[in-house]
């Protein structure tokens, strides 16, 4: 009998985010999963012991894999997440419109880095860029739900729009700005949160 071809972990990882991005969650199960690779469902079966143990490590899998940004400017940190949500919407849907269990966060793989950036270049208190930055990923989750979902559409510049309107208006509430040229000098200053 002829030796069975073996699958690697990460190519059947790689044909669950396939099916995904193709068909939606609903459609990822083992034979749809063994039909993107072009083999039978035993290989999945010698690397998963289950559909349940797939999809839990199919989870960090799309987060390290599609969900880590390197980025030069706080900005950024939305414009790739939303971008994520307008040309992922399959995947969006699975990372972030799923059931969390008690006391699980928002996916944020970037969060330390990001705070310690904001509190060092932004001169605030940790707890402060918390707060801030909870806003601002408030606000980014809710808008990639609406787009991930087709409730609205986003054009790059409709993105680059947003995130700059909602930033100043963050910004100017916990550094307690009170006119343009203070609000122009913060502005410059998060320009330059280097990761």
């Amino acid at each position: 009998m002829p030796r069975t071809k073996r699958i690697e972990k990460q190519a059947i990882l790689r044909a669950a985010v396939d099916v995904i991005r193709e068909k939606g969650e609903q459609a990822l199960t083992v034979r749809n999963i063994a039909a993107m690779l072009g083999c039978s469902t035993q290989p999945l079966y010698y690397e998963f012991e289950s559909v349940e143990q797939l999809r839990a490590e199919l989870l960090p899998y799309v987060r390290e894999h599609y969900l880590q940004f390197r980025c030069s400017n706080y900005k950024e940190f939305g414009r790739h997440f939303l971008n994520f949500a307008r040309q992922e919407k399959n995947l969006f849907r699975f990372v972030y419109l799923r059931r969390r269990e008690p006391g699980e966060t928002l996916d944020d793989i970037n969060y330390d880095e990001t705070i310690r950036l904001l509190s060092q270049n932004l001169e605030m208190e940790p707890d402060t860029a918390r707060r801030m930055h909870h806003q601002m990923q408030m606000r980014c989750y809710g808008l990639g739900v609406m787009v991930a979902i087709d409730y609205c559409e986003m054009s790059e510049e409709d993105i680059e729009r947003e995130l700059t309107e909602f930033y100043c208006i963050i910004l100017r509430h916990y550094k307690g700005i009170s006119d343009d040229a203070q609000l122009q000098y913060w502005l410059g200053r998060s320009r330059n949160l280097i990761l």
